[in-house]
């Protein structure tokens, strides 16, 4: 085995013995199937039950490929996507054009402004701790600002919060755990854990705490994680 496989096999290795210690903790399977919807870059697990239950998705950071917003359109879902690059939010326009889809130029966080953007990274919580002026901006709204101004409280039911956003969903998640919001399903990728690199171990332990911590309060309230894949997790409100 090589240098890369190596390294390839080890963090793989770490990320497996996380996923397990928190499935042990904290999963507990919906009595109804995941079904996988979308593609390998846009696709996600959802419960059967709620396929063609026609809620909103309110899809925040569609990148290139909105496939799994594209199918739930066509399963009588309502969607609102939110995607702060130019060329994706071009693409997502293009690719959701339908009477019950709006796309929006800016992207979601725990707080909102104009921030540079250098065209090399993506990920927002990059982007928040630059402080170098950059003619590119990225417009950032808050969530709780976003869930006002569209008035979420009046969206379909279930209002299902999907989020990928390259590590910024972690602000998120601790602002959900003290100002809860109307959505009835959360769909999130934990790449604030699981895309750090393995030798950054004091940084994985930290973002490690920090899930387990968001888990905790999240499912002591009214939330119940009934989906673990890879570092995709699925959650649903307790009825």
């Amino acid at each position: 085995m090589n240098k890369k496989a190596l390294k390839v096999a080890l963090f793989e290795f770490q990320n497996q013995a996380l996923r397990k210690i928190l499935e042990m903790k904290f999963l507990k399977p919906d009595l109804n199937n995941m079904v996988f919807i979308g593609n390998n870059y846009s696709g996600y697990w959802f419960p059967e039950n709620l396929i063609y239950s026609q809620g909103t998705i309110w899809g925040i950071g569609l990148g290139f490929d909105s496939s799994f917003e594209e199918e739930m359109l066509k399963n009588g879902y309502k969607v609102l996507g939110f995607e702060p690059e130019a060329s994706c939010y071009r693409q997502a326009k293009i690719q959701l054009d339908h009477p019950n889809a709006t796309v929006y130029n800016f992207g979601i966080w725990d707080k909102s402004g104009s921030y540079p953007y250098t065209g090399k990274n993506f990920s927002l919580v990059d982007i928040f701790q630059k402080g170098d002026f950059h003619e590119n901006r990225f417009e950032i709204k808050s969530l709780w600002e976003a869930a006002t101004d569209l008035k979420l409280e009046d969206c379909e039911k279930p209002r299902v919060l999907r989020m990928n956003i390259e590590g910024a969903e972690r602000e998120i998640l601790k602002g959900i755990c003290q100002k809860h919001l109307p959505f009835e399903v959360m769909i999130f990728q934990a790449e604030f854990l699981f895309h750090l690199p393995f030798l950054a171990i004091e940084k994985r332990i930290g973002a490690f705490g920090d899930l387990v911590k968001i888990l905790k309060i999240l499912t002591k309230s009214e939330w119940r994680l009934i989906g673990l894949n890879r570092h995709q997790f699925t959650m649903v409100k307790s009825s």
